[in-house]
């Protein structure tokens, strides 16, 4: 057996390997960053590694020429890819990627140009090639079937100073090069886009994304992954930060079925670039936990706070004004409220989460960070608690001015009817201003309010849409007679400015808003802009499925389906738990990502409760929740707006 070769009898059922060779600088080396205890072993991804010449399981960082620090495109790529293959097939890359090189033909210099190194070690296509070779017979060798499928190649930041014909010459001259000694004439080759910023920042690279972009119009069998704007490592505009590499490895999987498509190029038009603003742009990820006081540092003491840092750390980019964040309260020895703010600020009047004693609550709220970069919650009871943070989505910092994008307010309250109109009674609706209030502009396309309703006199809910508008049929906020109970809600602003909130109980109720921010206005085209909806419900498993069992899951479609788009990254869903016969949570994340430990929407046994969720969608345009109680519960799902991608 060749040394280092994994058994092909060993705990698994892989019987065939679908060889991608990954080539060209150093975003596909990998520079993505965090990795984490996520990043485990995926026993179906191999490699035939750069430096130590071996079959094995592939690692993060893969095993490139270069020293990588983080995610490469062709893991996610390849996690991706065996999402639509049978359980009996694996990938194998063949990671040959080295930071900073570039078609060129000065002596003792590392090239892709095919030629015209000096010498064997500086040439970095037949180095390539002779490392697909060897990995295809080792992966042989160890008693698989063996299939090469493609090239993904991420290169042209070192090539600012070509011309588009002279880099496509070299490029196309690559293509056929991989092709001819691999015996593959057809062999897909997908081409990734450089970071939007770095195209924009330095002169010359816009001769490099055109041709790029051109590539599938000039050579048959090749395609084009595009790349997301405003997600760089910090202080960085050429290297992809986590969340980028993710799409981009997502796009290459797309970009490699256009590959196999492209039989025929044909020339279009190049599209015109532009300069990213990324301010207020959102960018959504898994829910994950920045702060567990169950584990550090502590009960939270009444009257007292605990800051931690969300900024700079676990994926988050250090220039990010606004977080979403998930607060739970549990252990609580008496009622009380959280307020979150920004550290170093004062402590708004206001609060974002309200609690009894015993019984353990979740709520969503939109929150600024401090110029350090960290959140402050503040427990006003008079007893201690445990709090819980998991951030789902993040806010860029700057100025704002794409249509769609999100801005944040000093938290203010809009409408409290203990102190104006008076409790709303059964059947009827309260409208305010919201555009045009309190620093908001008048045409704003939506907002984010805490609604919060007290003093009911019976079971009931509440549903907040633009004034003028069709009540929608789905409820924001669900409770009981003698309960105060608050929701965050994104809600579209009418023409004249205003929201309505109906009272669809058959008692009165005090209902309070108090907004957190707002989207500008205009229909959204970039990454990471809001689109507002009237709430639509995509599942309700008292009418399709039924209970979803005690740790068990549900998925719902969402992208291309009910007026949301193709180009969906995220979608803001309002989750109700109803009918639930144990304590529990429920954890909402993009379906083919595995379970966070996070939750979005905490219950109690026979508790009908409601939480705003901002989820990403997964590859297959999916969102799944999960059950992690004890016993089945009933989970309605109503989608308020979505975030493009």
């Amino acid at each position: 057996m060749v040394a280092g070769v994994v058994p092909a009898q060993a705990a698994t059922t892989i019987t065939t390997l679908h060889v991608f060779l990954a080539v060209g600088q150093s975003n596909m080396s990998g520079r993505g960053l965090p990795i984490g205890d996520y990043d485990a072993v995926d026993k179906r991804i191999f490699q035939y590694g750069a430096t130590k010449r071996t079959f094995r399981t592939a690692s993060v960082p893969l095993d490139m020429h270069d020293t990588a620090s983080g995610i490469s495109p062709a893991t996610t790529m390849a996690r991706e890819y065996l999402k639509t293959q049978p359980a009996g097939v694996g990938v194998l890359l063949i990671p040959a990627a080295h930071g900073d090189t570039r078609f060129t033909s000065a002596p003792g210099t590392l090239t892709w140009s095919v030629g015209a190194a000096s010498a064997p070690a500086y040439d970095l296509p037949a180095l390539a090639v002779k490392q697909t070779l060897s990995g295809i017979a080792a992966g042989k060798a160890a008693g698989y079937a063996v299939v090469l499928k493609g090239v993904l190649w991420h290169q042209g930041e070192g090539n600012s100073s070509m011309t588009t014909a002279t880099y496509s010459a070299s490029l196309d001259q690559l293509i056929a090069y991989f092709r001819g000694r691999l015996s593959a004439p057809e062999l897909p080759f997908v081409v990734g886009r450089m970071t939007p910023e770095g195209i924009a920042a330095t002169p010359g690279r816009a001769n490099v994304d055109k041709s790029h972009y051109q590539t599938p119009d000039r050579v048959a069998y090749t395609g084009f992954a595009p790349s997301m704007a405003c997600a760089l490592n910090g202080g960085d505009t050429t290297h992809f930060s986590r969340a980028g590499i993710e799409y981009l490895g997502r796009a290459f999987l797309a970009a490699y079925r256009q590959a196999v498509a492209n039989t025929q190029a044909s020339p279009v038009a190049t599209p015109a670039l532009s300069v990213p603003n990324c301010a207020g742009r959102a960018i959504a990820m898994d829910p994950t936990r920045f702060l567990d006081t169950r584990i550090w540092p502590g009960r939270v003491a009444a009257g007292k706070s605990v800051t931690f840092r969300v900024a700079g750390v676990r994926g988050v980019p250090k220039s990010v004004s606004a977080v979403v964040v998930n607060l739970t309260v549990t252990s609580a020895t008496s009622s009380g409220a959280i307020t979150a703010y920004a550290a170093g600020t004062a402590k708004p009047g206001i609060s974002n989460l309200n609690y009894v004693a015993g019984r353990t609550v979740s709520h969503l709220a939109t929150v600024p960070l401090g110029t350090d970069g960290r959140m402050t919650l503040t427990n006003t009871s008079s007893g201690s608690v445990h709090l819980i943070a998991d951030v789902s989505a993040y806010f860029h910092a700057g100025t704002p001015s794409a249509r769609g994008v999100f801005s944040a307010v000093r938290p203010t309250r809009l409408l409290d009817t203990g102190s104006s109109s008076g409790a709303v009674a059964g059947g009827r609706a309260v409208s305010f201003a919201a555009g045009g209030t309190t620093g908001i502009p008048a045409n704003a396309s939506a907002v984010v309010l805490k609604i919060t309703a007290s003093g009911t006199k019976s079971l009931g809910y509440l549903t907040a849409y633009a004034t003028g508008s069709p009540m929608p049929s789905t409820s924001n906020l669900n409770y009981s007679a003698g309960q105060t109970v608050s929701n965050v809600v994104v809600v579209p602003v009418g023409t004249d400015g205003k929201v309505t909130v109906a009272n669809t109980s058959s008692g009165s109720a005090q209902i309070i808003a108090d907004v957190t921010g707002y989207f500008l206005p205009g229909k959204p085209t970039q990454v990471g802009a809001l689109r507002a909806l009237s709430p639509t419900r995509f599942l309700d498993t008292r009418v399709t499925s039924g209970p979803v069992a005690a740790g068990g899951s549900v998925t719902i479609h969402v992208r291309g389906v009910k007026g949301i788009p193709t180009t969906v990254a995220a979608v803001v869903v309002n989750l109700t738990v109803t009918e639930s016969k144990s304590i529990g949570y429920l954890t909402a994340f993009a379906s083919g990502s595995s379970t966070p430990n996070a939750s979005n929407l905490s219950y109690q046994r026979g508790q009908a409760v409601a939480n705003l969720a901002v989820v990403p969608v997964g590859p297959d345009g999916n969102v799944k929740i999960t059950n992690t109680s004890s016993g089945s519960v009933q989970i309605i799902a109503d989608v308020a707006g979505y975030f493009r991608g």
